[in-house]
């Protein structure tokens, strides 16, 4: 019994120590807090707004027939280069010479036509100007004479269509370019009915191409015809083409309720490596900063509290637009230009839309708030214009153990960077 006893104390012993050891370093590590800083940095920011489109050529035809028939020749294939006039394709000719041939007899007989009434007409004017004859069978020889030239303008007209027809049984190249696609095989009934079908479609030019992209109504009013564009295409993943903006069409898309708006881009084809149907994602670039002072977004974020180090709290709040005294809200009250007032501080607030502040870590160890003039950011780095050296130590964040604290936009996705500065 008393050797159980002095187990149990030499056991209540041991746990003691381990918890005391335990609680000291749990009270160690929350004590010890640190800094992270990073010095402003040298770099180039591009604004962005992506879109995703549609890589095709500049100037594309589909080549197609106005006449009905049987693909008798097919006189060229997929990606063969084409010249203007070459032909294309032949459809077999034989209605459309038949046609030719009634219509030619019908000219024909019209024109004799003519000439007959023409004959007539001067003998009955001659007999009616002697008075040997009425008038009536002048008149009637008169409209027999007229209706014979009409009827031989119809004729020719019958004969010029036809031809054309027979002329457009031979398909030819509108332009010259390549053959993106041929819709036909010989053998292949044709007809050209309500609309002319499609049998080729035809590129001008792959050594340009066009991007039609789709942008979101939100960034459209960004969007300015000439502004530089780079892409990529999945063929590529690990290459960049570029192009200028070109037009922005002013029609609306309107799919599922959502809005996006055209945006040709226009683009060199080097090597001739784009395609066309390329999925192109796009970054238009809105603004551009090169080389120009930067810091990390997060650091205009960092708030100290009581528990970083370096930082004194002042005695007396201060916001960050008006200052709270005793008689602040009396002479909020006094008078009517309230309204006015609360205008004005509305335009203060637009102006200093461009300003930030940010906490230094100094020297001597402690941390002091500066005022700053921002630029422009990619959403990880902000250009600082003005208030700023490039060899301050601008905090972004701090440390308590193990956690890490004061930064509202620290994302373990984004690059963690910078001087770490441990204090007690």
């Amino acid at each position: 019994m008393k050797l159980n006893y002095k187990i149990l104390v030499i056991a209540l012993l041991v746990i003691g120590a381990v918890a005391g050891v335990y609680i000291y370093s749990q009270n160690k590590s929350k004590n010890s807090v640190s800094l992270d800083t990073e010095n402003p940095s040298f770099g180039d920011i591009i604004q962005t707004i992506t879109a995703t489109g549609r890589l095709q050529p500049i100037d594309q035809v589909d080549v197609g027939t106005e006449v009905s028939g049987t693909v008798s020749k097919i006189f060229t294939d997929f990606n063969q280069q084409v010249t203007k006039g070459q032909v294309l394709l032949e459809i077999d000719p034989l209605k459309a010479k038949v046609r030719v041939t009634q219509t030619r007899a019908a000219y024909r007989s019209a024109e004799n036509e003519v000439q007959f009434q023409r004959r007539n007409f001067e003998r009955t004017k001659a007999l009616f100007e002697k008075n040997s004859i009425s008038t009536v069978e002048f008149e009637t020889a008169e409209y027999r004479y007229k209706n014979a030239q009409n009827s031989l303008v119809n004729a020719r007209s019958n004969l010029e269509q036809a031809e054309l027809d027979l002329a457009n049984c031979t398909i030819r190249s509108p332009i010259d370019g390549i053959v993106l696609s041929r819709a036909v095989e010989a053998g292949q009934t044709v007809a050209a009915s309500l609309s002319a079908p499609t049998l080729f479609t035809l590129a001008r030019d792959l050594a340009q191409m066009e991007v039609k992209a789709d942008v979101d109504e939100a960034d459209i009013g960004q969007v300015k015809m000439g502004q530089r564009v780079e892409f990529s295409v999945d063929a590529f993943p690990g290459e960049k083409f570029s192009g200028d903006v070109q037009e922005v069409r002013l029609s609306p898309n309107i799919f599922s309720n959502v809005v996006t708006y055209t945006v040709i881009i226009k683009a060199e084809n080097p090597g001739q490596k784009l395609l066309p149907g390329m999925t192109a994602n796009c970054d238009i670039i809105v603004q551009e900063a090169v080389q120009v002072l930067t810091i990390p977004v997060r650091a205009l974020q960092f708030r100290p509290n009581e528990s970083t180090p370096g930082y004194t709290p002042p005695s007396e709040e201060v916001g960050d637009t008006k200052k709270r005294s005793p008689g602040g809200q009396g002479q909020r009250m006094q008078g009517g230009g309230g309204g006015q007032r609360q205008g004005g501080g509305g335009q203060r607030r637009q102006a200093r839309d461009d300003r930030g502040r940010v906490w230094v870590l100094g020297n001597n160890g402690a941390i002091s708030q500066k005022n700053i003039v921002l630029g422009i950011s990619d959403g990880q780095k902000i250009h600082v214009s003005e208030g700023l050296e490039k060899d301050a130590r601008v905090v972004t964040g701090q440390s308590v153990g193990a956690e890490k604290t004061g930064s509202k936009a620290s994302n373990p996705f984004m690059p963690q960077g910078g001087t770490r500065v441990r204090m007690r």
